[in-house]
């Protein structure tokens, strides 16, 4: 088909507005937005059109992968909505899903191969052809690996698009990111996974549905903003409070979810564990803990070498390989077991042995003293009144007292990340203190208990076990890995970088660090199919499709919610751009591996189906999934996902652990109240820059993705708010161009006064590059400070992208 003309709005909002007032009321209707007769073709303009319908999946890096029926008349997109074909909890689209009909038109897009001819950061290139492209760059990269190794080439991977590519790393041997999500969504869950064994990998997901929820007595929300990051399954949220729950959200702004909770309670940004620590010192003071979940699920009881912190083991603690992985694994309490006292002797003994051991004691143990990680944890909560978490949150010590004994009472669920609390550099020590607090009220493994994200359809529901595509042994990512938290100033970088996706605009804090880390690698490749920031330094820039295009009849099959998804053709590659499939199988064909992958998606889409060892999956076929609209539901979804209601932990002792002997050398066995590196309330700094600068979520974008979609730049362009005080006291206005700035440095938005937005912090949502912005990067002025203690962290240490302080001024 022939290529599309980009769609252009005739009106801005502000200009459709204006005309809209000056119609007057005979072309207004009730509502005040203009008749469709006024706005829309009549019908008999498309009567004659080939029509018809497609089904695909939408995006999966906010957890949705919604999957969505379009609409195509005469090879163009012009409708999108949920899957009919759905059950209806699960038909379901969003804002973003839906203007999709825009953006893949729009002006965001890359359409054609491009070759810098200007330094970098200038955005200057010339279009040439795929071969072109694609000899250069795969002839660069075979002399570069020829001369240093092939980890000196490194394949970075965002998760969109870079979902669409699933071989890059392997067709390469390159060197990866590694699996640690480079410090981004991973702050609170880092402290919270280890209590129960690491299985959610820092990010927290080993939770309950949110459709759970309506057995909880209280939902508390804490740094996540759950009716916004997790817009296609909200209803849940208000199906819980009209089944009696209590919800509420503990919050520095009044945000759409504390707008719609039962109680909203402010605190003081970067401040949620000490709120944390000051339940904890109520529960345990007022002998509102669950003794015997305690005793029987949790390490608490354990005794630990007063000398040293470690647990008392049977024997010093060995690696050993495990037999169904070959790979070295602590070992088991089974295998060297924890020890506990007695109630009936007072003395230790093998805690496997002791179904109801004392919380409390000291005891000898082969001549070491020891006592109980319950009583170093009481000793630990001395210094943590409610009186002392008011001062630093700001939240009255009645109110925490009040939350701490709703909490205790049960069932009670605490929903955090991402996006709140997870980008202070303290977010550690706040998901260690839920660790906590779960073990000690056993608010976990029963309907309506549970700590974790629960954001995102389809990673909070159930899960679908789908298979791989095999690839030759000779095929895998090299061992070498480049984290842009570290390399950034050890100068340690590539000689060439795939980057699918804008990772580096996305994760990198305080850019310039970026940009001059970028410039030392020789040849940087950027694969999107829109227009990023990254770009601007790339030496090649090669256009990919979106989930709508596809050049054979299907692409991928993914789990989603309660379903898994299929991404069928909706419409033909647009421009020149290119499919996932189609560029790998071209780098193949240039490194002799080409008949390793598939030959089409619908060959890789029946090995996901096939290779599962699910039978309920394997059994399936392509066709199947095609033929009931490109979805297909899960076993058993009738009632929700339920986790950990086994109450066995994948701990070394099966039980949670919320004493980390990891931690011990940064003083953080036990959750240990340390603020935030910048934006506390006595930070000297303030005297320069008194704004807390909070990167929040919204139904708007995900991170730095959907900027350049004219729908919803209709509804939200980047700007910053700011409290009518602090807007009054800087003698702003509504849509005054500003400065916002530190010592790393500035960028420029407009500002608008908000009176949800606490008084001496700053809002902005999260992603604005310079493209979308009067001038600047946010990233320009983020935190970048890693803290020393997260290095022994599951995913290490977080970008703490709102410790950030700042000062706004009219430009």
């Amino acid at each position: 088909m022939d290529n599309p003309v980009p769609y252009q709005p005739s009106l801005s909002r502000r200009s459709f507005l204006k005309t809209a007032c000056a119609v007057g009321a005979t072309g207004v209707a009730a509502g005040g937005l203009p008749l469709a007769s006024q706005c829309l073709a009549p019908v008999s303009a498309h009567a004659e059109s080939e029509e018809h319908i497609a089904c695909t999946l939408h995006q999966t890096h906010c957890a949705g992968s919604c999957s969505l029926q379009c609409t195509v008349r005469d090879g163009r997109l012009v409708k999108i909505e949920p899957n009919e074909h759905t059950p209806e909890r699960y038909s379901v689209a969003c804002l973003r899903g839906i203007s999709e009909v825009q953006r893949i038109y729009g002006d965001g897009r890359i359409q054609t191969p491009l070759k810098r001819v200007g330094e970098r950061g200038e955005g200057a290139f010339e279009a040439v052809s795929w071969d072109e492209a694609l000899d250069d760059i795969c002839n660069q990269i075979k002399e570069i690996q020829r001369e240093y190794g092939t980890d000196a080439v490194l394949v970075s991977q965002s998760g969109e698009p870079g979902v669409d590519f699933h071989f890059m790393s392997s067709i390469l041997n390159s060197a990866t990111t590694g699996a640690q999500n480079q410090g981004i969504d991973v702050g609170i869950g880092n402290g919270f996974d280890p209590t129960l064994g690491g299985v959610g990998g820092g990010f927290a997901m080993v939770t309950s549905e949110p459709r759970d929820w309506v057995h909880s007595k209280l939902v508390l929300t804490v740094g996540s903003n759950f009716c916004e990051s997790s817009l296609v399954s909200c209803r849940e949220f208000f199906e819980a409070k009209e089944a009696g729950a209590k919800m509420i959200t503990i919050d520095p702004h009044y945000s759409t979810t504390a707008s719609k909770s039962t109680e909203w309670v402010p605190i003081e940004p970067g401040t949620d564990a000490a709120f944390y620590l000051g339940m904890i010192s109520h529960i345990v003071e007022n002998n509102l803990i669950d003794t015997e979940f305690i005793q029987k699920h949790t390490s608490l009881p354990f005794l630990v070498d007063q000398a040293t912190g470690k647990m008392v083991r049977a024997h010093e603690p060995v690696e050993v390989i495990d037999a169904e992985t070959d790979k070295p694994r602590a070992e088991t309490g089974e295998e060297n077991p924890f020890f506990v006292i007695d109630p009936t002797t007072g003395e230790a003994i093998e805690y496997n042995r002791c179904e109801n051991p004392q919380l409390e004691g000291n005891v000898n143990v082969n001549g070491t003293s020891a006592t109980t990680a319950y009583s170093l944890m009481k000793k630990n909560q001395e210094s943590y009144s409610t009186v002392w978490a008011e001062s630093i949150t700001g939240i009255p010590a009645a109110k925490i007292e009040e939350i701490a004994e709703l909490y205790a009472e049960g069932p009670a669920a605490i929903a955090f990340g991402w996006g709140g609390g997870d980008k202070m550099s303290n977010a550690d020590i706040a998901g260690h203190a839920i660790g906590l607090i779960t073990s000690l009220t056993g608010n976990i493994g029963k309907h309506g208990a549970g700590s974790g994200v629960w954001l995102g359809a389809a990673y909070s529901s159930h899960h679908a076990t789908l298979g791989a595509w095999p690839l030759p042994e000779n095929m895998i990512p090299g061992s070498g890995a480049y984290d842009l938290r570290y390399v950034r100033d050890s100068g340690e970088a590539p000689k060439a970088m795939i980057c699918i996706g804008d990772n580096p605009a996305q994760y990198g804090a305080t850019a310039g660090k970026t940009w001059n880390w970028l410039n030392k690698i020789d040849l940087i490749v950027m694969i999107d199919p829109y227009h990023r920031e990254t770009e601007k330094y790339a030496d090649y820039v090669l256009p990919t499709t979106t989930r709508f295009e596809r050049d054979d009849e299907c692409g991928t099959i993914v789990s989603g919610f309660n379903q898994i998804v299929m991404q069928q053709k909706v419409i033909d590659p647009l421009f020149e751009a290119k499919t996932g499939l189609w560029i790998e199988r071209e780098f193949a064909k240039r490194f002799d591996c080409e008949d390793a992958l598939p030959k089409d998606g619908r060959e890789y889409c029946e090995a996901l189906l096939a290779n599962s060892e699910d039978p309920y999956y394997n059994q399936l076929t392509v066709d199947d999934i095609m033929n009931n609209g490109g979805v297909w539901p899960m076993e058993n979804v009738e009632e929700p996902r339920l986790a950990n209601f086994d109450l066995v932990f994948a701990t070394p002792s099966t039980r949670l652990e919320p004493y980390y002997e990891n931690r011990i050398d940064v003083d953080q066995a036990l959750p240990t109240w340390v603020p935030c590196n910048e934006a506390t309330a006595d930070n000297p700094l303030r005297e320069k820059y008194p704004l807390q600068l909070s990167n929040v979520r919204s139904r708007f974008y995900i991170h730095n993705q959907m900027y350049s979609n004219k729908w919803l730049q209709a509804y939200n362009e980047p700007h910053i708010e700011l409290n009518p005080a602090d807007m009054d006291t800087r003698e702003l206005s509504n849509g005054d161009a500003v400065n916002i700035f530190n010592d790393r440095g500035s960028f420029s938005v407009p500002v608008l006064a908000n009176s949800a937005v606490r008084p001496g912090s700053a809002r902005i949502i999260e992603g604005v590059t310079s493209d979308y912005s009067i001038k600047g990067n946010l990233q320009d002025i983020t935190n970048d400070k890693l803290e020393e203690r997260g290095a022994s962290l599951l995913c290490g240490p977080v970008v703490p992208f709102s410790d950030t302080l700042v000062e706004v001024t009219k430009a």
